[in-house]
């Protein structure tokens, strides 16, 4: 027990101190007068129309004395333009599976997100009021395997991630707590691609499982279920922070990693207007 304990308590100083290193590395190569991602125009379209959204993403990268200087405000917004975001993958049950992630309770967590897809994660603390009845698990490598493919696995660089859910099943929600998960000292660290793995794992004193206190937006978009690849064609509450707006999944190229979304408003209050109620 003792042992564990000790092993609990470097899992917890290792994530703060990668969340608070990525932080800085961060601040130091996303300068707001140089920022670019795969997708400027839309991205700067999308922040253009929405400055609540606008808001969180300056909190999230500029920080506070950057709030009062207009952002992208001559912009004009193209309802018919889609998004293209970047997907992570991960695992399900022994297969991979596809998702994005959009929004997250932690601002370190947001940055580090951020700089690991070279595409915005939005900063939304509100997350944390959700009920835990709305959430499900992901599994969060610290150590282990080193990581691979475009983003070098998952957000500590080792295995990608496994989730406990996939959509049409009971219990799935694109709303996650991040467990993290820590081999111990003397194990044998392996690739695990299920939560039955972990679960094991975990039981043969193996590795360790520190559940954290954030909530992220991850809504799964392409899985397998009986043997059968599925892709979402609609993300509900794709952003939480913006009410009523949803995604309509438009091209998926799992090859590289990439989604297309088209943006739907159920009222004239969401970040695309009332242009988009009728698309």
């Amino acid at each position: 027990m003792a042992r564990q304990a000790i092993w609990i308590g470097i899992t917890i100083a290792v994530f703060f101190i990668g969340v608070g290193v990525s932080s800085a590395i961060f601040s130091a190569t996303y300068n707001p007068n140089t920022m670019k991602f795969a997708n400027q125009d839309l991205f700067d379209q999308m922040m253009s129309q929405n400055p609540k959204m606008t808001a969180k993403w300056m909190d999230t990268t500029m920080g506070s004395e950057m709030r009062e200087k207009p952002m992208m405000s001559d912009m004009s917004f193209n309802v018919n333009a889609p998004i293209t975001m970047p997907m992570i993958d991960g695992y399900y049950n022994g297969e991979k599976v596809f998702f994005v992630h959009t929004e997250v309770s932690d601002k370190a967590m947001a940055e580090m997100m951020t700089m690991m897809i070279n595409f915005p994660t939005l900063h939304v603390p509100d997350l944390k009021n959700m009920s835990p009845d709305e959430m499900s698990k992901i599994y969060v490598f610290t150590n282990g395997i080193s990581g691979s493919g475009p983003y070098g696995g998952g957000p500590f660089m080792y295995q990608i991630d496994v989730f406990d859910s996939i959509p049409e099943q009971m219990g799935y929600s694109q709303f996650r707590v991040p467990h993290l998960v820590t081999w111990n000292e003397n194990s044998t660290p392996r690739v695990l691609t299920s939560v039955d793995e972990i679960i094991k794992a975990e039981s043969n004193a193996e590795l360790t499982i520190q559940k954290t206190d954030n909530i992220v937006n991850v809504p799964m978009v392409v899985w397998k279920s009986d043997a059968m690849e599925k892709r979402a064609s609609m993300i509900q509450r794709m952003f939480e922070s913006m009410p009523g707006v949803d995604g309509e999944v438009i091209n998926v190229d799992v090859d590289n990693y990439l989604v297309m979304f088209k943006m739907h408003s159920k009222n004239d209050m969401g970040m695309m207007g009332q242009g988009m109620m009728n698309p």
